[in-house]
């Protein structure tokens, strides 16, 4: 088989997975697979994309059950490459339509010495007509970077197996894409550019990922130190053994979750606490924190409060947004959910080599469960 596109997903909506399936069905050149790895999307979300991949006839679906995990484009499409069978592998963003013509375009350019990276238009909101887009004609639409953007990247197979696959060590977005680039230049591979000019491909318009509701503060930064001073040395990812027991899910399917650790002020020493518990913790047991955040709560109004509280309504009926409060009335310290996230996702990524498995559900804005169980 000459190539695999390897599609790596996590509950995005069956419109935009048909369009891009759809556009590499339609491929001209036919001697190819789709892997399609299901990173632990929601069980509801699973069935539905499990049944839509069911319509093509070259889609390999792959779920893996890590939900409640942090996103891993890297870890994703190393487990794409461990079921594929393609001479050369394409990586897939789920956003893009592909030309028709693209597959045999990139059969004429790469080989084993080079990998080929390919470029596409970033589609306005406003355009919504995917079925009628014409690969033929350009568009004055934003162009994918072939430098700040190295994931649309055709690769050999066996240099892929060289090198060891993405690194794992990137996760929630960006970064894995430029290491893998720099990796596969140090052991000889050049590159070649198939140009928007050469190659027209789409990709569907989506909010930005770098939103503070979706990474903690400052990770791409940290991603990008990572990046920079790491070795280039090879990698064991696409030779382990991918275990996916997943024990902390029985605390989500019926055990209610009850928390043995509460975040407390002053934040920091609590950070300490964290750690000194979960180090001192024998392989096989959990930590567990099971926390609400709550705005600023107000404790017994006293007779000043409630003078106070006429004032403001007074204030707020001409129209003067100032208002005066009682600072005895509320907690001085809050702890923020922020903060805390932060925090967790930070200490996950950092001790991956101590933790067996995991769960982080953060998915409400005013709770946090994380589970951690000791390697």
């Amino acid at each position: 088989m000459t190539f695999s596109f390897i599609i790596p997903y996590r509950n995005r909506e069956m419109a935009r997975v048909r369009n891009c399936l759809q556009s590499i069905q339609n491929q001209y050149f036919k001697d190819f697979e789709i892997v399609f790895v299901d990173y632990g999307s929601d069980l509801p979300i699973k069935m539905q994309v499990e049944e839509l991949c069911g319509n093509y006839s070259q889609v390999n679906y792959f779920y893996f059950d890590v939900r409640y995990q942090l996103w891993s484009r890297a870890h994703a499409v190393n487990l794409g490459i461990s079921n594929s069978k393609g001479k050369f592998l394409i990586i897939v963003d789920i956003d893009l339509i592909y030309s028709p013509h693209f597959a045999t375009v990139v059969h004429s350019q790469i080989d084993e010495d080079h990998f080929v990276q390919y470029q596409c238009y970033y589609l306005p909101e406003n355009e919504h007509d995917y079925q009628n887009l014409d690969f033929n004609k350009p568009y004055p639409y934003r162009v994918s970077s072939v430098d700040m953007a190295a994931g649309l990247i055709a690769v050999p197979r066996k240099k892929m197996y060289v090198i060891g696959g993405f690194d794992e060590y990137f996760k929630v977005w960006g970064v894995e894409d430029l290491d893998l680039k720099k990796r596969l230049q140090a052991i000889g591979l050049s590159s070649k550019i198939l140009s928007i000019n050469q190659l027209a491909n789409f990709h569907q318009w989506h909010p930005s990922a770098a939103q503070e509701d979706l990474m903690p503060t400052l990770w791409l930064s940290a991603m990008e130190k990572y990046a920079k001073n790491k070795s280039l040395a090879p990698l064991p990812y696409l030779e382990k053994n991918n275990d996916f027991r997943r024990p902390t899910l029985d605390f989500i399917n019926g055990k209610s979750i009850v928390g043995n650790f509460t975040f407390e002020y002053p934040t920091l020493q609590s950070f300490v606490k964290f750690a000194q518990l979960f180090y001192s913790l024998n392989s096989g047991e959990y930590l567990i924190v099971n926390q609400l955040f709550e705005t600023i709560q107000v404790s017994k109004k006293s007779r000043l409060g409630g003078l106070f509280s006429k004032a403001n309504n007074l204030l707020e009926k001409v129209g003067i947004s100032y208002r005066i409060t009682e600072l005895f009335t509320f907690e001085t310290e809050i702890i923020s959910y922020i903060n805390i996230r932060d925090f967790l996702f930070y200490f996950i990524a950092e001790n991956k080599n101590y933790i067996a498995d995991y769960l982080l559900d953060n998915t409400h804005l005013q709770q946090i469960k994380c589970i951690l169980l000791k390697a």
